[in-house]
């Protein structure tokens, strides 16, 4: 079947081309997006390496990784997904294309309640609730999430839905702006981070995300000095990186006891073959792959507006282009960060 496809291809660009798609494998589920989620963080850094590479080290890469849709063929071991269903879909397989096979734990039917357009941004939603869950963060500590991009916007939600006190700082007043009542909101001049300060006491910050891509070098080491401090002066605390950022720090001494985590993945399965392929892990020794990561996910977004456990999306989504004009997206995301949120390819309906 012929399918119209995003693609990183030839000079310095994003091509939209049109290939051809096999049928589904006994493993697989075949879906024609309704959306897709347009990374600004992975895929513009796989666009700029691929730009930097030498012409004979750029073979064509395919970009996506989160979409919602509907089912349009199922592979012949694949249960829990009927055709017709409405799905989200995540991972290898669901790229920029107006039809895709991805594995079958991949794909999750959607509730009635869950718009398809807030449905494809689940990549990025679970792996914002992956970095909530290795920081671990108890009711009533305080949080404080770097970065209002898409990333700390979801993850400073999750972290107020699971009880924290939860702020976030970032330098550009438009992404502040899209932050829910409920969160402290700081600059990153020098008032914001005296404000953060003074919003963090009595116990300091117990918890931090860093949520951007660059240098966190500085951020860290001002940091250092409003976090949890044991009598003896020592820092205390704990710091996940789910976006990308480098830093160059003193460990010992300089940082106390500090952790450092790295977060990765939408959830433990996220890459492995087997797992995407079907064979679960036994729920007592895994309780959150990245099956269980969406579906719990979905469940926050399904919620009445009134309930305080909803993960609100609304205002998040700031622009959709036709799949046609990808690289008007790309463009918009590379040169005009501070303009855009979540940015959305849309596909026609399904023949």
């Amino acid at each position: 079947m012929q399918t119209v496809q995003a693609w990183f291809q030839a000079g310095d660009g994003v091509v939209v081309t049109e290939g051809k798609l096999d049928q589904p494998g006994p493993d697989e589920v075949l879906i024609a997006p309704a959306f897709s989620y347009l990374s600004a963080g992975t895929e513009l850094v796989s666009l700029r390496a691929y730009r930097s590479a030498a012409p004979d080290e750029r073979p064509p890469a395919q970009p996506g990784y989160s979409q919602a849709g509907t089912v349009l063929a199922v592979g012949e071991r694949v249960d829990r997904i009927a055709v017709g269903d409405r799905v989200v879909a995540i991972g290898a397989g669901a790229y920029h294309a107006s039809r895709t096979l991805v594995a079958r734990n991949l794909v999750v039917p959607l509730p009635d309640q869950v718009d398809l357009a807030d449905a494809a941004t689940m990549a990025m939603c679970c792996f914002a609730l992956e970095a909530v869950h290795k920081s671990a963060a108890r009711i009533g500590q305080s949080v404080i999430v770097f970065g209002a991009g898409m990333m700390g916007q979801l993850a400073a939600r999750l972290y107020r839905i699971g009880g924290a006190r939860v702020a976030i700082m970032d330098s550009e007043p438009y992404r502040l702006s899209l932050v829910p009542s409920g969160i402290a909101t700081f600059s990153t001049d020098d008032h914001g981070w005296s404000g953060l300060a003074a919003w963090a006491k009595p116990y300091g910050i117990e918890h931090a995300c860093v949520a951007f891509g660059g240098d966190a070098s500085e951020t860290i080491e001002r940091l250092k000095l409003i976090m949890a401090t044991a009598p003896d002066g020592v820092p205390h605390g704990r710091i996940v990186f789910p976006g990308g950022a480098r830093a160059t720090l003193l460990m010992a001494s300089n940082l106390g006891n500090i952790e450092f985590l790295s977060s990765a993945k939408a959830g433990p399965g996220y890459r492995d073959p087997a797992y995407e392929s079907g064979v679960d892990y036994p729920a007592v020794y895994v309780g959150s792959p990245v099956r269980r990561n969406v579906e719990t996910l979905l469940d926050l977004i399904s919620r009445p507006a009134d309930d305080p456990g909803r993960l609100d999306l609304t205002g998040l989504i700031t622009h959709r282009f036709p799949i046609s004009e990808a690289p008007d997206g790309y463009r918009l995301v590379e040169e005009s960060p501070g303009e855009a949120m979540a940015v959305l390819f849309s596909y026609p309906d399904p023949d």
